[in-house]
């Protein structure tokens, strides 16, 4: 049996390989937006509802 050791450095969560460094990358700028109200969300997810079911 082979038994396989990740550096802790590359091992942030599990199934996901990346350096803490870039997850903080990646957070600052899902921060920079866009951001939108829960009514546009809404509107957002009726619309891509219709245009589905056209298709």
């Amino acid at each position: 049996m082979e038994i396989k050791t990740v550096s802790k450095k590359r091992k942030l969560l599990p199934g996901l390989d990346m350096t803490r460094e870039e997850f903080i990358a990646r957070v600052r700028k899902a921060e920079e937006g866009p951001f939108y109200t829960l009514e546009e969300g809404f509107e957002m997810m009726r619309q891509w509802r219709e245009q589905r079911k056209k298709h």
